[in-house]
């Protein structure tokens, strides 16, 4: 078992294809084309964003994470040529009762190839094995049929539906609520 993480640097994680890295400010122009994406943003809690001050204003809300020192996000590139494809995170660490939340977004040509799988297994480990989690959670919209796949696929169970918990574009949706027990946990070992 690894050192509980201690948020003196910021960690880069690996998977077969990916890198999670920490965002920087030459990422702007990727979050701008990614998070200006509607069907992107469609099952997260915000607009799409037009303009680079709006990409800078979401790089550092996702840097705060790491220097309120309760989660991290990263960007998510492609190994082979370093392509920014995306952002994950994990947020809200409760040290006490040893949970916190997992979410992650990829841009829309990189659907469907697996990178989603990828990216969750590659948070859970980094939870449970770094941060000594007990509990992972991932809220999920009504209809992001594919982000519950992938949870399910991990090991997360469903748990509950919070009813009209999001508000967007004027309308209200129901919330997934997933976890997966650190008891339940069968670490990547690919």
């Amino acid at each position: 078992m690894n050192r509980l993480f201690d948020f003196s640097h910021f960690p880069l994680l690996e998977t077969d294809r990916l890198k999670l890295r920490e965002m920087t400010p030459d990422d702007v122009t990727s979050l701008l084309k990614h998070l200006g994406n509607p069907e992107v943003v469609r099952y997260i809690d915000t607009q799409p964003i037009k303009t680079k001050q709006q990409a800078d204003e979401w790089l550092k809300w996702m840097g705060s994470f790491f220097a309120a020192k309760d989660g991290l996000r990263w960007g998510i590139t492609l190994k082979q040529d370093g392509v920014f494809i995306g952002s994950a995170g994990i947020h809200g660490w409760n040290r006490e009762a040893r949970f916190a939340e997992i979410g992650y977004d990829l841009a829309q040509p990189y659907w469907g190839y697996g990178y989603a799988t990828e990216v969750a297994r590659q948070l859970t480990d980094f939870g449970f094995d770094r941060m000594m989690l007990n509990r992972i959670e991932a809220d999920v919209v009504s209809g992001n049929e594919a982000s519950m796949r992938v949870l399910e696929k991990i090991g997360f169970k469903h748990e509950g539906v919070l009813r009209e918990r999001v508000y967007k574009g004027g309308q209200y949706y129901d919330s997934h609520l997933f976890a997966l027990l650190r008891k339940d946990y069968q670490p990547n070992n690919s």
